[in-house]
């Protein structure tokens, strides 16, 4: 079974697959387990270029990323396994193997650094996505955004992070490991708060604005500004200085509204979301339901039939909708 398990993996990394095998591939990688086989595929593939003609040619990284992506991100997160860390981070791996996931698209193959001046790629995609971090923290992505990370933080001085385009970060606090987030020419370090970055050229502009707690920002030279509650700093390129300045942050980040994030809440607490979120009302038969505790990710506004069926299937909950009244009943929870 692990054999081909393996070979699933191996023809999914080389674009192989067919549409159902995909789907395959999909459902193994949502049950949290099969690290093991994913990793042999990995080695397989890497073999299998090794010495070759193609071991020469440029990695199509935002291909491999988008169909990554495809697997990990079309269906809500759910449960407590985290299974896109490791393939996250495999498939950083991929990109640097040099010559695995080749230009098998349609899509253009980006010219090698090394014969062209360095040109930022991003993902194409309009999706939303959401990541848990290895230490707890969390980040809600925007469009078009890429989050870089290591798939453990363990042994590390430093949690650290590389940041494409735009995210709101939500950081456990650690004193002893800051975080710190990279985007271009520009490092944002903080020790725990919740704050959202822009950086979609991120060699030309960041943009950085705090939520709740503080945040240091700082370039290649010297430290920029340090960053409370309602502050903003601007940085570009082509200005001599950055702007600092007092905004609304929750006008700046309104774009986040559009997911629903339940991250290891209560079923109560997450009755109170769906009733804002969706304008119902709730109520309770079996009161010990309430306090059955998951985590589940809705992005781009799903709608509450989608949003109850899958709050349903991971507490182990029966909810109901009719009338304008969410019910939730069953016999307790599976965790």
């Amino acid at each position: 079974m692990e054999n081909h398990i393996k070979q699933l993996f191996v023809d999914f990394i080389l674009n192989r697959c067919t549409p159902a095998q995909i789907k395959q591939v999909q459902e193994l990688v949502e049950t949290g387990a099969y690290e093991q086989e994913w990793r042999g595929a990995l080695e397989e593939t890497e073999q299998h270029f090794a010495g070759t003609e193609q071991a020469k040619l440029p990695v199509n990284e935002t291909a491999l990323f988008e169909r990554m992506n495809l697997v990990i991100n079309s269906r809500p997160v759910v449960g407590k396994k985290r299974p896109w860390i490791w393939i996250a981070a495999a498939s950083l791996f991929l990109m640097a193997a040099g010559g695995l996931w080749l230009s098998q698209s349609n899509e253009k193959v980006p010219v090698p650094a090394q014969t062209a001046k360095v040109k930022e790629e991003y993902p194409k995609d309009t999706a939303h996505k959401w990541v848990k971090l290895p230490d707890g923290s969390s980040v809600q992505l925007n469009r078009g955004s890429y989050l870089e990370y290591a798939d453990s933080f363990e042994g590390k001085a430093l949690r650290e992070v590389r940041l494409i385009g735009e995210g709101y970060f939500d950081i456990k606090h650690d004193a002893k490991h800051p975080f710190v987030i990279h985007t271009g020419r520009i490092k944002t370090t903080v020790l725990g708060t919740a704050f959202n970055i822009s950086a979609y050229k991120a060699n030309q502009a960041v943009t950085v604005t705090v939520t709740r707690g503080k945040v240091k920002v700082e370039d290649e030279k010297r430290v920029l500004a340090v960053l409370t509650p309602d502050q903003q700093l601007a940085w570009d390129a082509k200005k001599a200085e950055p702007v600092k300045a007092k905004v609304n942050a929750e006008a700046v980040t309104e774009w986040k509204k559009q997911d629903l994030i339940m991250d290891d809440i209560t079923l109560e607490e997450a009755a109170q979301l769906i009733a804002t979120r969706y304008g119902v009302k709730t109520h309770f038969k079996n009161e010990e339901v309430k306090n059955c505790r998951f985590t589940a990710a809705f992005l781009n506004r799903d709608d509450i039939t989608q949003v109850l069926k899958v709050t349903g299937s991971v507490t182990g909950a029966t909810i109901t909708l009719k009338n304008n009244l969410v019910t939730f009943d069953g016999q307790g929870c599976y965790n």
